[in-house]
């Protein structure tokens, strides 16, 4: 079953084409930018762009806005606080967090693609906490958490003997053999 994402549009998307996808190999539906004019976002700046419409993530499902390839790719804009999450209760407006990280101001204009929007399966859980000392009632799941933290762990001397390379000569640094003068 296909679940259905509920669009509700705003006055920014009234004429506004819906989010598509590029094929039915592409799993981000494309959000364009509803502005009513062109805006300039100059390097290092972040602004808040709206696509034209609310959504209702079915239960079971959570949205994630993220960057549109294309756009982080050739111009530097991404979605500043991605993967940024929808949950089935969120029913405002869309907007997006964009950020121009590169050195060149870009300007939007409406109906350019500006982000994805990825809706993929979530659950809620549950906690079980757990104490070393309750053997009887380990479970697999609780004796490899339980495990994992009685391995001993590298000491800081460890790591940074690791890292060290061997000494060597200028000759044999550049291949040549120690015996050769």
């Amino acid at each position: 079953m296909i679940p259905k994402l509920y669009i509700s549009r705003t006055s920014d998307g009234n004429g506004f084409p819906l989010p598509s996808y590029d094929s039915q190999f592409h799993m981000g539906l494309n959000l364009a930018a509803a502005i009513g004019a062109p805006i300039k976002i100059n390097p290092n700046e972040r602004l808040y762009v709206p696509v034209g419409f609310a959504v209702g993530v079915p239960t079971g499902f959570c949205g994630f806005l993220v960057s549109e390839p294309k756009m982080a790719q050739l111009n530097g804009i991404i979605v500043s606080d991605a993967p940024h999450v929808i949950n089935p209760a969120d029913r405002e407006p869309l907007f997006v967090l964009l950020q121009n990280v590169s050195s060149k101001a870009h300007v939007l204009h409406r109906g350019e693609i500006i982000a994805q929007l990825m809706v993929v399966p979530a659950v809620q859980v549950t906690w079980q906490e757990i104490a070393a000392t309750d053997q009887n009632q380990q479970t697999d799941e609780s004796k490899m958490i339980l495990d994992k933290g009685t391995e001993t762990k590298p000491t800081k001397k460890d790591i940074f003997k690791s890292l060290r390379r061997p000494k060597t000569s200028i000759r044999n640094r550049y291949g040549k053999p120690e015996d050769e003068a």
